[in-house]
């Protein structure tokens, strides 16, 4: 066994594959064993001093419990450093849920407010175009009423009945009645005048109206 002990002892010494090609005469140093050693040496492993020890290797019932617990107490700090990395994720993928969630809820709300908002402007359009037509319609038909009255009035006036007769009396009530026969026939032009404006005014109301009802491209209803 002397040879093996050398054998380990130089082992570290010697040189490498490298440096063992630049110095061959150095390998030839090192001869290998002969076969009675190597039975020697199995004969020596079997025997119960390897046996023996080996034995002094295992560990006692005390040594056991001390290693069993520092494993136990090992597995207890990696679980809770496992446990408190996975709540850190847990927390932070709470925080981004939550923040994505409030930004779409802020989003729906604005979307909710301009649509509520797009709704009331077209409910005012619509409710004064039709005040707007109504108002027009009725200043149109009480025109239309007094010129109307205005005519039957001029018309029986200048219907009634009697012989051609220059007039009598003084020159300014001829005068007078003249007057009030132009001012009358001015008013009915003037009230004619208000009339046609009126129809061509309901003209462009009830064009303007149909365009309204049309339904228009990008608007939501």
């Amino acid at each position: 066994m002397s040879w093996l002990a050398s054998y380990l002892e130089n082992v570290d010494h010697f040189p490498s594959s490298a440096s063992a090609s630049e110095l061959p005469f150095e390998r030839s140093r090192l001869a290998i064993p002969p076969a009675p050693s190597w039975a020697e040496f199995l004969s020596a492993s079997t025997s119960g001093k390897m046996e023996s020890d080996f034995a002094l290797l295992t560990l006692s019932d005390h040594e056991q419990r001390e290693l069993y617990e520092a494993a136990r107490v090992i597995q207890t700090a990696f679980r809770k450093y496992k446990g408190r990395r996975l709540k850190e994720q847990q927390e932070v993928a709470a925080a981004v849920i939550q923040r994505c969630y409030r930004k779409y809820k802020q989003l729906t709300w604005i979307a909710l407010k301009f649509a509520l908002y797009k709704k009331m402007t077209q409910a005012a359009i619509l409710i004064q175009s039709k005040f707007r037509s109504y108002y027009e319609q009725k200043r149109f038909q009480q025109s239309r009423r007094a010129a109307v009255l205005i005519q039957q009035h001029y018309r029986s006036y200048r219907r009634r009945p009697g012989p051609p007769h220059r007039p009598s009396g003084p020159l300014p009530a001829r005068n007078k009645g003249s007057f009030l026969t132009k001012k009358q026939d001015q008013a009915a032009r003037k009230i004619m005048r208000f009339l046609r404006r009126c129809r061509h005014r309901m003209r462009e109301l009830k064009q303007n109206q149909e365009l309204e009802g049309l339904p228009q491209p990008g608007l939501a209803t």
